[in-house]
């Protein structure tokens, strides 16, 4: 699990395997069905436009199924400018892939629609690419550590380190085996967290910083501390309003002073690595090596791991489409099969996947929209015994007469 694979010299920018690896599944998946449409005479030209249709699309369907699908963790993030902050960060997951692969499929086939090409083709072009584009992007869940599978013992079971997703979910489901020492619990304040629960595993946002940062942040947090103290004490000695509103503003003012600098540091929330990541180590008397040490003893049950498991699938997936592709004997068929033969590995496994709630008529909504897309797919396959096995639109490409004199020149420059 890599959350962050690097930081940019110079820049200090986090590099997140999840973003990263989507952007490598966009480039060959489109690099991919390029190749295909020129070596079946058809416009690589439409391949990208189409490519980039899919990315805007596979992006805002995929966060807007995540999202609606689990609103309450965004109805909860505070204001509504914090709510619309939470909806569009996507730097740490949480994309239904399923909801990105129908909205591009449909935003796709509407701009070939109204460019007057064969939708059916050129959608037969882009199946392949898109059963790859997701395994690729599979390879990204699981440096991010999300999409897991169930606990097991199985030899090639994995752990994920204390504050993965994984790790979390085990220690607040109570599973046997994941509990947590004080020192790497959190108490919240009454109020924060839902009822019946005041402790939260410290995030695994705290552990993104240096010891050197982290000792200085607790040093800063135990002064701060000692200054509220004696705040407190001063406070109960006097009953003049004048001086008791003297003394908060002065501790106010060196609070600020204090943290100002620890707030320049980026990365991720200087709250976090104050309140929860200093805090500890300051009420557990903690080192920044002790408290990351002790982490480090903690990790993830063994559990399944899905999101490879993903990655195998979908990659033969690509590779039967793709074969498919040559072998058609009309066009449509590929994306139609896409529909029948990707989700029925997707439904497999969601039944070792335990991060999905059972909320869709005693399934996960990827298992429905699976049962969804079988039919589909198979319908689509019905219909098109209805039509000319070549779509009437699927016309062959042939660059511009300026593009072909400049191939010729460089093909005699050459001998």
């Amino acid at each position: 699990m890599m959350p962050v694979l690097f930081k940019i010299p110079g820049l200090g920018w986090d590099i997140p395997g999840y973003g990263l690896m989507l952007m490598i599944s966009f480039l060959l998946s489109i690099m991919w069905a390029a190749r295909r449409a020129a070596n079946s005479q058809a416009n690589p030209d439409v391949i990208l436009n189409c490519g980039f249709l899919a990315l805007i699309g596979g992006v805002v369907g995929a966060r807007a199924m995540y999202v609606i699908h689990y609103w309450e963790q965004f109805a909860d993030a505070g204001s509504t400018a914090q709510v619309i902050i939470a909806v569009i960060n996507v730097r740490k997951g949480g994309l239904a892939v399923y909801g990105g692969v129908v909205f591009s499929v449909v935003l796709v086939a509407f701009y070939l629609w109204r460019s007057k090409l064969s939708w059916r083709w050129y959608l037969d072009i882009m199946a392949p690419s898109a059963a790859l584009g997701m395994s690729i992007g599979r390879i990204g869940c699981f440096l991010n550590g999300c999409c897991w599978g169930g606990v097991c013992d199985l030899p090639w079971a994995v752990r994920f380190p204390f504050g993965s997703p994984p790790a979390v979910q085990q220690w607040t489901d109570q599973v046997p085996g994941a509990e947590l020492p004080p020192e790497l619990l959190f108490e919240a304040p009454v109020g924060v967290l839902p009822a019946g629960q005041t402790a939260i595993p410290i995030p695994r946002d705290s552990f993104y910083f240096s010891d050197e940062e982290l000792d200085q942040a607790r040093a800063v947090y135990a002064e701060v501390q000692a200054a509220k103290e004696e705040l407190d004490a001063k406070l109960v000695e006097t009953t003049d309003p004048q001086r008791k509103k003297r003394l908060q503003a002065e501790f106010q003012a060196l609070r600020k002073t204090k943290l100002a600098p620890l707030l320049s540091t980026g990365g991720c929330s200087p709250q976090l690595q104050l309140n929860l990541g200093a805090e500890q180590m300051h009420k557990h008397d903690l080192s920044a090596a002790e408290l990351r040490e002790l982490a480090r003893r903690y990790p993830s049950l063994p559990v399944h791991p899905a999101q490879l498991y993903s990655v195998i699938a979908l990659g033969l997936v690509a590779l039967l489409l793709n074969a498919l592709y040559w072998r058609r004997t009309r066009d449509g068929q590929v994306i139609c099969a896409l529909f029948i033969i990707e989700p029925p590995t997707r439904w497999a496994l969601e039944v070792l996947r335990p991060d999905n709630p059972l909320d869709v008529y005693g399934i996960t909504i990827s298992q429905f929209l699976a049962l969804v897309l079988v039919p589909l797919g198979v319908l689509g396959l019905l219909l098109l015994r209805f039509k000319p096995p070549r779509s009437p639109r699927a016309v062959p490409w042939e660059p511009p007469a300026e593009e072909q004199t400049s191939k010729k020149a460089r093909g005699a420059g050459a001998r």
